[in-house]
């Protein structure tokens, strides 16, 4: 049953969603346009800095969160592209520092939000792992290694994206694979 709040939620994700990225684009393109021409060395040139690079960061986290509620299509792109640029929410669900390893230029294509959402409860496999620095993940030829165990909700939800989970491992659907945009249930 939804309550009102979800309902209100639902309503405003897509306008919300629009401000966010024009608010952020503003932003980060304000700030990059100002640092250059600032004195360096002096103090509020490191402060403009540093509000530039956390604009940055603000950017790619709230571009990848926003991005889970999107309608379902299929997109293409390449595999160390797509992990990268969903990196700032694997890094908050994994619960610790997580550090992406490797280029891979492999062409993947994948129904998203579904791939995407996958991976962020992949992540959670990392929950019982000690405290501090999580395993690097390992990218190459389409495969993302993980040092955890991937949960059996998160392998269904793989699965169901069209990627392939191997033991601690996600092969991402390639390019070629006959990969269709379900509507969502």
């Amino acid at each position: 049953m939804t309550t009102p709040a979800d309902q209100a939620m639902a309503l405003l994700l897509r306008p919300v969603r629009h401000a966010v990225n024009n608010l952020s684009m503003v932003l980060t393109a304000n700030l990059e346009s100002a640092v250059p021409r600032m004195p360096e060395g002096e103090r509020v040139t490191k402060l403009v800095t540093r509000a530039w690079d956390a604009a940055q960061d603000y950017d790619r986290l709230a571009r990848g969160y926003l991005a889970l509620g999107r309608e379902e299509s299929v997109r293409s792109g390449r595999a160390d592209r797509v992990i990268g640029d969903l990196l700032p929410l694997l890094v908050l669900a994994s619960g610790g520092p997580l550090a992406l390893e490797g280029e891979d230029g492999t062409a993947v294509e994948y129904r998203s939000p579904a791939l995407e959402s996958a991976l962020v409860l992949a992540m959670s496999g990392a929950s019982g792992l000690p405290a501090g620095p999580r395993p690097p993940l390992r990218l190459a030829r389409g495969r993302v290694e993980l040092g955890w165990a991937v949960p059996e909700a998160a392998r269904t939800a793989l699965e169901a994206a069209g990627a392939r989970v191997e033991a601690a491992s996600v092969v991402l659907p390639q390019s070629g694979g006959a990969v269709s945009a379900r509507a969502a249930s």
